[in-house]
């Protein structure tokens, strides 16, 4: 199988699966495509016990999602699923959720908007301690409607999760993983180290011992599953509400006029700022 937004490479009973769609890593349908891909793939292969998720980039784990192709779903996020009230960017984090595997996300750079929304539905999020994650959708005048505003709550509390969504900020990987974003933030010299070697042990588990742990939590948490999902729903009727907006048209038309380069995407919530301010 092979793909052209990600990068497999086979250790043991490892996957390591490396995220690669330049010039700064966007999220783009094709990408969601090929995760669905790999997912159906995973839920058949009882040989790999860990996956783990990194960039080829190292100043972008993912940018965020392509506006290009979010203008395209604007009004009905929920057209690329087959279910009424999830769109596809839902589903695939629901998806990934639900694999046997341990999954992993090993972030250094940046990581925004889709990208952070994907990597909350994973097992466990690593960073390192200067990384950047941001959910920046209230500038353009709508909201993380990829699970990111559900899964931000379910994370860091209803407070802080309002922090981080309508601040439009980058928070440090520190400050994520005080709010509950990520598992930990390391030292850049130490994060490759810890993750190895936390996968390494994982992968020494059988599979029916990672099954029972799973099965566990599942239960733990099955009373969330319906607000969960009200939660999800919600997100698109709000999208659908935005994206007929006004103010939504302005925010990614101004975005959209920055055309997505690396020289502004690097510092993206200051530039946001900076030129919708500038068009007031």
């Amino acid at each position: 199988m092979s793909f052209s937004t990600l990068s497999l490479r086979q250790d043991g009973a490892v996957l390591r699966v490396n995220l690669f769609n330049p010039p700064v890593n966007l999220m783009s349908s094709k990408m969601i495509e090929e995760l669905f891909q790999l997912g159906g793939r995973l839920f058949a292969d009882p040989e790999t016990r860990v996956v783990i998720f990194e960039s080829e980039d190292p100043d972008f784990f993912i940018a965020h999602f392509d506006l290009e192709d979010l203008v395209k779903q604007a009004g009905d996020p929920s057209k690329a699923s087959k279910y009424p009230d999830m769109n596809a960017l839902q589903a695939l984090a629901l998806s990934w959720q639900s694999l046997p595997q341990v999954t992993i996300a090993k972030v250094a750079g940046r990581c925004r908007g889709a990208g952070l929304e994907f990597i909350l539905g994973l097992s466990m999020r690593f960073s390192t301690e200067d990384a950047k994650f941001c959910a920046p959708e209230a500038s353009g005048g709508f909201l993380a409607c990829g699970g990111g505003t559900t899964r931000t709550a379910l994370a860091a509390g209803p407070g802080r999760a309002l922090e981080v969504l309508l601040s439009g900020r980058d928070f440090s990987g520190l400050e994520a993983e005080r709010y509950g974003l990520v598992n930990r933030a390391l030292p850049a010299d130490q994060l490759d180290a810890y993750v190895n070697e936390l996968a390494a042990r994982i992968a020494l588990r059988s599979a029916p011992v990672v099954a029972m742990h799973k099965e566990v939590l599942k239960q733990v948490y099955s009373p969330m599953v319906e607000p969960m999902f009200a939660g999800l729903a919600a997100e698109n009727d709000a999208f659908r509400r935005a994206s007929a907006s006004e103010e939504f048209k302005a925010g990614v038309e101004a975005v959209l006029s920055l055309r997505q380069t690396r020289e502004h995407e690097l510092d993206l919530p200051d530039v946001i700022s900076r030129h919708l301010s500038s068009q007031r």
